[in-house]
């Protein structure tokens, strides 16, 4: 939501390398089968140039024996225009082109193909691979708060006298963007990217300043959820398989599909990464969150593919540029897919995806085409969501959704494990062997059932983030009631919409300084947890 191992692992892993077996297999992604194996092995950027280092334990056959490298756009298939480089054909070749940052020929989001000419046609001998090191290029800005206790901050709270969240103890906060209100408006501040001129609106960036400057000042990391909503005349940045849904969704596919769309959400992403890289005046950013809850995608990231790799690979698409953008002027920053809580429960096939199998699709998508260091943000809500007494289930179908192993129906944080446990498996681990980080940047606790179950279940919650050492921070859903949200039962706020501090409150207060053991054992007798320590499931 947003407004707001044994045989059953080996058969989980089957279907992942099936799903990654069927995408390399494509006839749309491997062109030429039969013409040689043919490999790029890497794409990396090299002070000014981009250098692809390809291999072939098979040389394909070639009308003249050379090489064509082909730098081509995300929404390209196959060669267009004239190669970037040529060599002979060989066992081994590395290409070096310039990179062309802030030219018209930048290739920052280009993926790169190797064709050979066969009775006089262009015929790819390699799968589209992309650049894997855009950090290269950004300072290297050490993150603002290495703490983990955080919430959904409230507009209206944000500076102006009002310092709730330093009372709070807040350590991180999360915050939206929608990038309709940065393209849209009056277009008074001027950003040059590519060889282009872009106007973005000077009243929407001042709210966002604001928010980035003040929690900078307060020494909060922050995440920010880039989102895309419609907006009347900005329909260049909805792809176009998601406008059939057009004012009828929440938030829709980024448009990497079109020229005009692509161009913009570079640019766009670009100026927002560098305005928020801590270095501008402006504040920082320290991670970023893709859109919301992509695998619900009629819900919160709407499009008609009904494939899941063939929707996995728009959203990976959307993604690297993104993560190519924001890596390219805060080298250290994190940039995270967006997945809810159903962890292999699907709602409505073709239209809902289960978590599970929504990583793995983004998985085998990114790693077939460069794998990068991509993270993830979770909502791991209890089932169901307006039941805050989890230690006491509602009844035995809700029981039956929470389970420790890998086939889970749903995540929340009783058992949150079972997605650290799954993140440390080899071949879900990031491109240097390491366990993806987690951001769990969206979780609540209503106070319908009483202020006590509230305050209580954030503890339980806070100290399994704090025993998990994969997990890196927790943002609690959040600060101040949301009518919506209320009218659904989910009165989640620290306080009401009327201003009055719940107890919620002032335990979020106390539950991470000195006040942590008495507030852990309040939790533990009101929930009737005897052995707290191996409630943890430590991790």
């Amino acid at each position: 939501m947003n407004h707001r191992f044994g045989k059953k692992l080996f058969m989980t892993l089957a279907g992942a390398l099936a799903i990654a077996f069927v995408f390399l297999m494509d006839p749309a992604v491997v062109h030429a089968a039969g013409t040689g194996a043919v490999a790029i092995n890497s794409v990396t950027i090299g002070g000014s140039n981009v250098n692809i280092v390809a291999s072939a334990t098979d040389l394909p056959s070639s009308d003249d024996g050379v090489y064509y490298l082909y730098s081509e756009k995300v929404y390209q298939n196959g060669p267009s225009g004239n190669a970037v480089s040529t060599l002979p054909v060989g066992s081994s070749a590395v290409f070096s082109v310039p990179l062309g940052m802030n030219t018209a020929d930048c290739r920052l989001y280009d993926k790169f193909q190797i064709c050979v000419l066969q009775g006089g046609t262009m015929v790819p001998v390699t799968n589209p691979r992309y650049i894997t090191n855009p950090e290269v290029l950004g300072a290297a800005i050490p993150a603002k708060n290495g703490g983990k206790k955080g919430i959904i901050l409230d507009g209206a709270k944000i500076g102006n006298g009002n310092n709730e969240v330093v009372e709070l103890g807040v350590q991180q906060a999360a915050y939206n963007i929608n990038l309709e209100d940065v393209i849209g408006g009056n277009g008074a501040i001027k950003y040059e990217y590519n060889g282009k001129t872009y106007g973005f609106d000077s009243n929407y960036m001042s709210q966002y300043d604001h928010c980035v400057r003040t929690t900078t000042n307060q020494g909060i990391g922050l995440t920010m959820v880039l989102l895309n909503p419609y907006a009347r005349g900005e329909e260049f940045m909805i792809a176009p398989s998601s406008r059939s849904g057009l004012g009828r969704c929440n938030y829709y596919m980024m448009n990497t599909s079109e020229q005009k769309g692509l161009e913009y959400l570079e640019a766009v992403v670009s100026f927002l990464a560098n305005r928020y890289n801590g270095r501008n005046g402006q504040g920082q950013i320290d991670n970023w969150v893709i859109g919301n809850e992509v695998n619900a995608k009629h819900v919160w990231n709407y499009s008609t593919v009904t494939d899941e790799i063939a929707y996995a690979q728009l959203y990976v698409d959307s993604l690297r540029v993104c993560y190519n953008a924001i890596k390219s002027k805060n080298a250290n920053a994190t940039v995270c897919i967006s997945l809810d809580q159903n962890w292999t429960h699907v709602h409505n096939p073709g239209s809902y995806y289960s978590a599970r199998s929504m990583i793995e699709a983004i998985n085998a998508v990114a790693s077939a085409q460069g794998n990068f260091d991509w993270a993830v943000a979770e909502h791991p809500y209890n089932y169901p969501m307006t039941w805050t007494s989890f230690w006491t289930p509602k009844d035995a179908t809700s029981a039956a959704m929470i389970q420790h192993n890998i086939d889970t129906p749903y995540l929340s944080m009783e058992n949150i494990e079972q997605l650290t446990d799954y993140l440390c498996l080899p071949q879900m681990r990031n491109t240097k062997g390491n366990v993806r980080p987690v951001l769990l940047t969206e979780i609540g606790y209503s106070s319908t059932q009483g202020e006590e179950a509230q305050a209580y279940a954030m503890v339980y919650a806070y100290q399994r983030t704090m025993t998990n050492r994969y997990i890196k921070m927790i943002i609690f859903n959040r600060q101040t009631d949301f009518p919506l949200e209320v009218r659904q039962g989910l009165s989640v706020g620290l306080t009401d919409q009327k201003g009055r501090r719940k107890l919620a409150f002032e335990v979020f207060k106390q539950m991470s300084g000195a006040g942590n053991a008495t507030c852990t054992q309040q939790a533990a007798s009101y929930m009737g947890i005897g052995d707290w320590n191996a409630a943890m499931n430590a991790r």
